[in-house]
């Protein structure tokens, strides 16, 4: 029996090895996939290819010229790529149980053409029955063969030119429904993200200039998404080669593809914001429930007015919680930049029947669905009202997966919490249609980028939420380093466009990435003061002090003379721990900005780390001096004051750090500096709340006060009194 996962891992393998020209390693690998798939037709064209590569390679030894060399390569490594994903496809038919496999075995007697007859005679039948009955295209016939088509798109691994024919004849097909078009497009990338299929490709290149915003934008979001999966395939298939480059050069789609590949950059993002709701938001929220409750009068809130006030203490209740202001803030912020902020809302709302079937999971949400007619039967006109629902498929906010979901939990909500949501959302719903209208109006491409933002949305949910979803290529987890690529290359030539997406990355501060774009950038222009700061920004960020300071060093010698530039070097030398460097640059920046307190307390920094302590509280005592409400420059100078012998200085320093904010290390540093002053018990009892803070022990404290032991040597207390001291600490904190 063979394991299919690690048939997925050598059909994986072999693709890699070709993607890198290791054309000998991938058939010594592929010999093994057609021996066990037992099948003649795969083994003769094992060979033929083998014997074909070791004619060519004789050839090339040899020094025979052949102007189509490069042609024949490209067609044998493309033969090759074909051969293993047969040899894989023709195993996994045999043993694996996953659904693709399942349903290609279903499939395997009917035609795809039988399935478009079949869904061309309903739907003939329904247009008739239309003029009495607007429902009419709501039966469960024409919804059953729908998903029938699709099931049939996403399992095949190849179309016969008939079935080609007959399927670009239903998308052109006026007549049918926009919804069920747009659905396929969902099928047409499954089959892509399992399998590649030139023929699905050229068919997206024909939909990604359909008239209907839906199906234009999932072509092409499906065909990045191909691209980016297939990037090595690419310039070995000549139709796709000639038609993309074509494409490329008519510069059709490269505005609408750079914001796609922002937002399939943007689902890294998705589980960030999802865990920062889970742990930051929603607790805090729930934490506050009962100041929600009295200070927002809550249960007198359903007013006739509702709509139109806002209760006037709203604002001041957030004063009491800045932080989750900023958070819902930054929540907000997200929103309005397309970022999925509802998948940890929604998830959980995946349940219902409806979401049983792959297929509707990539639905289009439309209000005339049966579902959502059955789901809203009972309830009130306000939920049942077209504007609403139409403004609710217009909504740029929710993806088609989360709006189904919504409208199916509806008869499931407490009656006072639906009619409250009901009439809150009513209007919210207005007033996204007004900014929708006119989002549209001023932007071009605003409801493609819309529809192909919400279709990532839906794809991420079935691929990272369904119960099956292990059985589906997470394309998710891919880098997505759409700079690197072939296709990338050849269509974003523009170095303008290199830098919104090196500066997007940066801003999100995924700081691989965008280095390695602005490293591109730079090649081409060595002298671009800013490309360089932010390449050595970026290894900052990740820790790589030497290569950050190299760049720094190289933007402060072509002239960026500013005060940040040689911070951030003196910065380097400091994680280097090279504080004398350090020095001289933090004192460079101050001939620059001598008022600058933070250049101030880090010439203090590094006087502290070079034990130069009287220097080191003159800057100290300048920022204290300039800034009298920052008591933390009070613990440099307690600390200073205390190695110094300043014993009273020191006391009076960390009493007055103490009454701001109470904290373990200073408790420590003022119990040394009154044993030096030879208050011995008020020491022990300094000690002793140092360690009885949260989150602190005599371990940890021990610890500390083991490294603190040269100085207090040095101010007169005697080594054999350590030990009594710190045993002193044992028993008092046992009594």
């Amino acid at each position: 029996m063979i394991n299919t996962r690690e048939l997925k891992s050598k059909h994986n393998a072999i693709c890699k090895k070709l993607a890198s020209k290791r054309i000998k390693d991938s058939l010594d690998m592929i010999e093994d996939l057609v021996k066990d798939a037992h099948d003649g037709d795969l083994i003769d064209t094992h060979y033929n290819l083998e014997f074909t590569y070791k004619n060519m390679l004789r050839y090339t030894v040899e020094g025979i010229t052949d102007p189509e060399r490069q042609k024949i390569y490209n067609h044998l490594v493309r033969d090759v790529y074909r051969l293993a994903d047969n040899a894989y496809n023709k195993l996994m038919l045999k043993y694996s149980n996953d659904i693709i496999f399942e349903l290609r075995r279903e499939n395997a007697s009917i035609q795809l053409s039988v399935l478009l007859d079949e869904y061309a005679q309903l739907w003939n039948g329904i247009e008739l029955q239309k003029i009495v009955n607007p429902e009419a295209e709501n039966a469960q016939e024409i919804q059953n063969i729908s998903v029938r088509i699709f099931q049939y798109l996403w399992s095949a691994s190849t179309l016969s030119e008939g079935d080609l024919d007959k399927l670009k004849s239903l998308f052109n097909n006026s007549s049918y429904p926009w919804y069920l078009k747009a659905q396929l497009v969902g099928a047409l990338n499954l089959a892509l993200l399992h399998s590649f299929i030139p023929e699905y490709l050229d068919l997206l290149m024909d939909l990604a200039l359909n008239e209907n915003d839906s199906i234009s934008s999932r072509a092409v979001t499906t065909l990045i998404l191909s691209f980016l999966k297939y990037d090595a395939r690419l310039p070995l298939n000549p139709k796709i080669h000639s038609r993309f480059t074509l494409l490329a050069e008519e510069n059709k789609w490269i505005t609408l593809i750079e914001s796609i590949i922002i937002q399939l950059i943007r689902t890294k993002e998705t589980q960030r914001i999802s865990q920062k709701l889970h742990d930051e938001i929603l607790p805090e929220v729930v934490k506050m429930q009962p100041k929600f409750k009295n200070k927002l009068d809550l249960e007198n809130m359903l007013s006739e007015n509702l709509t139109d006030d806002k209760n006037p203490e709203w604002e001041d209740f957030f004063k009491d919680s800045p932080s989750l202001i900023s958070k819902m803030e930054e929540l907000t912020q997200w929103q309005m930049e397309g970022a999925d902020v509802f998948l940890s809302t929604f998830k959980h709302l995946k349940h219902f029947s409806f979401f049983n079937s792959f297929a509707n999971w990539l639905l289009p949400f439309y209000p005339s669905h049966p579902e959502i007619k059955k789901a809203l039967d009972s309830e009130s006109d306000l939920f049942k009202s077209s504007s609403l629902l139409d403004n609710l498929a217009e909504s740029r906010f929710l993806c088609n997966s989360d709006k189904y979901s919504l409208m199916l939990s509806i008869p499931h909500m407490p009656s006072m919490q639906k009619d409250l949501m009901g009439q809150m959302f009513s209007a919210e719903m207005e007033q996204m249609a007004e900014i929708n209208k006119d989002e549209k109006a001023l932007k071009a491409n605003q409801g493609k980028l819309i529809a192909s933002n919400q279709f990532i949305q839906d794809l991420y949910r079935l691929i990272k939420v369904h119960p099956q979803r292990h059985q589906l290529d997470d394309i998710f987890t891919q880098p997505m380093d759409f700079h690197n690529k072939w296709f990338f290359k050849k269509l974003v030539t523009e170095d303008s466009s290199l830098r919104e997406l090196a500066e997007y990355y940066f801003k999100k501060e995924y700081y691989d990435e965008a280095i390695d774009i602005f490293n591109q950038i730079y090649e081409k222009d060595q002298t671009a003061v800013d490309i360089i700061q932010k390449i050595a920004f970026g290894y900052q960020k990740l820790n790589q002090f030497e290569k950050a300071l190299a760049k720094y060093l190289q933007a402060d010698l072509i002239g960026a003379e500013s005060v940040w530039n040689k911070k951030k070097i003196a910065l380097c030398y400091r994680h280097l721990k090279n504080p004398e460097k350090a020095l001289q640059y933090y004192k460079e920046a101050e001939n620059i900005d001598p008022e600058n307190l933070s250049t101030q307390a880090s010439i203090g920094h590094c006087y502290l780390e070079l034990e130069q302590f009287e220097e080191a509280l003159k800057y100290y005592f300048k920022v204290e001096y300039l800034d009298p409400g920052n008591h933390k420059v009070g613990r440099a100078i307690g600390w200073c004051s205390f190695v110094l012998g300043k014993f009273d200085q020191a006391e009076k320093y960390y009493n007055k750090i103490l009454v701001a904010e109470t904290n373990k290390q200073d408790l420590i540093n003022l119990g040394h500096t009154l044993w030096c002053k030879k208050l011995r018990k008020e020491a022990l009892a300094s000690y002793q709340k140092s360690i009885k803070l949260p989150n602190h022990s005599f371990n940890e404290f021990l610890e500390t006060f083991q490294e603190d032991i040269p100085h207090l040597l040095t101010h007169g207390i005697e080594k054999p009194d350590i030990p009594l001291m710190l045993d002193q600490i044992r028993y008092s904190l046992e009594e």
